[in-house]
């Protein structure tokens, strides 16, 4: 059997870096996010490179929740995700849910306020069987980019040290469900060799939730636009039940037997706890 090398790398570092299969869809959501932006600031010249310039702290938490709304309304990650959908199906099956919101993440330049710093998700909640997609909506250079710890996912949790900060982020609050952690645990960056992964327009890092990950400051000279998903095999063992703004999955695609086994319940719904 032909050996995967991109699953190899994977499973090695906990993240892997690949490319668009159709650009068109994210060239495509990028417009219509730009477009919005000129809508809400009533600007013709911002762009997602040189936004920071027309908002300060205020209209950016307004624009961002109103692009993020926008970006949910209209599942533009979804779109996206056919654009990556042949290395989706061949590393999650054809049994795939999305993350219903995603976050859509604004990093304007050294604000430190615009970034949750280094942490792991798994910390967070989230499940190693889930899987994140971080997209840029612009090319990312090494000082924009977001930085990983490679094998970071094989730590034991229990020996990490966090540092706790006090939040003025409240549970279930705009921002919150923007990303921003109501209770955060930070990872001290000088603990661990984070480094840098820039990004190209048109790629993206598919990563373990469990990766150590993220950035402190922004110190490039654009914004960094990009947006981060979560993605799992519908027959993952994990709670679907438990309510999350952000977290709940809706379905992607699904394989020709699932259909079929969909057909069968249809008229022998009594069987369904059976099976």
């Amino acid at each position: 059997m032909k050996k995967n090398l991109d699953q190899i790398k994977l499973i090695k570092n906990g993240y892997l870096v690949k490319r668009f299969d159709n650009l068109k869809v994210l060239i495509k959501v990028k417009k219509l996010i730009e477009n919005q932006l000129k809508k809400e600031l009533k600007k013709n010249t911002v762009n997602l490179k040189n936004y920071h310039k027309f908002v300060n702290d205020k209209t950016h938490s307004d624009c961002q929740w109103k692009i993020a709304s926008y970006f949910w309304k209209n599942k533009l990650h979804l779109q996206c995700c056919h654009g990556i959908e042949n290395f989706l199906f061949e590393n999650f099956g054809r049994d795939i849910l999305i993350q219903k919101k995603p976050f859509l993440r604004i990093a304007r330049p050294r604000k430190a306020s615009d970034n949750i710093g280094l942490h792991k998700d798994t910390i967070y909640g989230q499940s190693p069987y889930e899987m994140s997609i971080h997209i840029p909506l612009l090319s990312l250079d090494k000082n924009s980019c977001l930085k990983f710890v490679p094998r970071s996912h094989t730590l034991n949790e229990k020996k990490i040290k966090f540092r706790k900060i006090e939040s003025i982020v409240k549970k279930g609050s705009k921002q919150h469900k923007l990303g921003t952690p109501y209770d955060p645990k930070i990872i001290n960056s000088g603990n661990y060799q984070a480094v840098p992964i820039p990004l190209k327009f048109g790629s993206y890092i598919i990563f373990s939730p469990a990766l150590i990950h993220g950035q402190e400051l922004n110190l490039g000279n654009n914004t960094r636009f990009s947006f981060d998903l979560r993605v799992v095999n519908k027959y993952a063992p994990i709670n679907h039940k438990k309510k999350s703004f952000n977290g709940n999955y809706i379905k992607f695609t699904e394989s020709p037997i699932q259909k079929l086994a969909d057909e069968y319940f249809k008229n022998n719904k009594s069987l369904n706890n059976y099976f």
